[in-house]
């Protein structure tokens, strides 16, 4: 007999709850890395040194990142270290005012850290 039918419907939902968010923020985390690559493709003002370190940067936040989306499940204190995407986007609207993408984004990557909350002990019960 598998596990996920022994698990009630409240195990099942927070489960669920955990899943969606931890989809929503690797897929924005791969976002951002494919956005730090992108940098070393197009025109940019910056010396090339410069923009291999901003993509090798984004790529390595991205890893990261994503190491830590999945890791919530084990270590439910990495889930604090996920507020720094939120808080990256926050300063780019505010150091670029740059409201689309980066306020969207920030959105949905506080989204996304919410829905990967570790579960509540009325949740494990």
């Amino acid at each position: 007999m598998s596990t996920t039918t022994l698990l009630s419907p409240t195990d099942r939902r927070v489960r669920m709850r955990i899943r969606s968010g931890q989809g929503l923020l690797t897929l924005l985390f791969v976002l951002c890395a494919v956005i730090s690559l992108s940098t070393a493709f197009a025109d940019d003002p910056f010396e090339p040194s410069a923009v291999t370190l901003i993509a090798s940067f984004g790529c390595l936040a991205a890893v990261l990142g994503v190491a830590v989306t999945w890791g919530t499940n084990t270590a439910p204190a990495l889930w604090w270290a996920l507020w720094a995407l939120p808080l990256f986007f926050v300063w780019h609207v505010a150091a670029l005012g740059t409201w689309i993408p980066d306020a969207v984004l920030g959105v949905l990557s506080a989204v996304g850290v919410l829905l990967c909350a570790p579960p509540r002990r009325e949740d494990r019960a």
